[in-house]
């Protein structure tokens, strides 16, 4: 974890906000939903709700994707922003709609099982088949 203030915005800058406090290092997902979500696996950092503030957020919406879980995204340009486990404190966020430098690293593959075929997970990270423990 890192303590960081960061700035984001969508591509069509209709959600933006700012986060502060302890950011998660890059995860990137490769289980289905992240796939046709993003039309590619996902890079999701994480923070506390309480270090995430809004400066605009017109046309954020939420789907509810599972029984445990809803996403985020930009209604107008369709940007994937969010991802939050219900019932949790905490949200994830897509590492890409960062402001450079975001001084974050990419740490661990997860769900790994779930990759197509037509890329390779980078073999120096810590792979997982499903969310690691602890």
């Amino acid at each position: 974890m890192k303590k960081l203030s960061l700035k984001a915005k969508c591509l069509c800058g209709n959600i933006s906000f700012k986060t502060s406090g302890y950011h998660r290092d890059v995860q990137n997902c490769h289980c289905v939903q992240c796939l046709k979500t993003h039309g590619h696996h996902a890079a999701y950092s994480k923070v506390e709700e309480k270090d995430l503030k809004f400066l605009s957020k017109k046309s954020l919406k939420w789907f509810k994707s599972s029984k445990r879980a809803k996403r985020g995204f930009c209604s107008n340009c369709g940007a994937s922003i969010f991802f939050k486990v219900i019932g949790t404190n905490s949200v994830c966020i897509a590492a890409g709609i960062f402001n450079n430098p975001t001084k974050l690293k990419t740490s661990i593959e997860i769900f790994t099982k779930g990759k197509s075929d037509y890329y390779k997970i980078n073999s120096k990270l810590p792979k997982y088949a499903r969310y690691p423990k602890g």
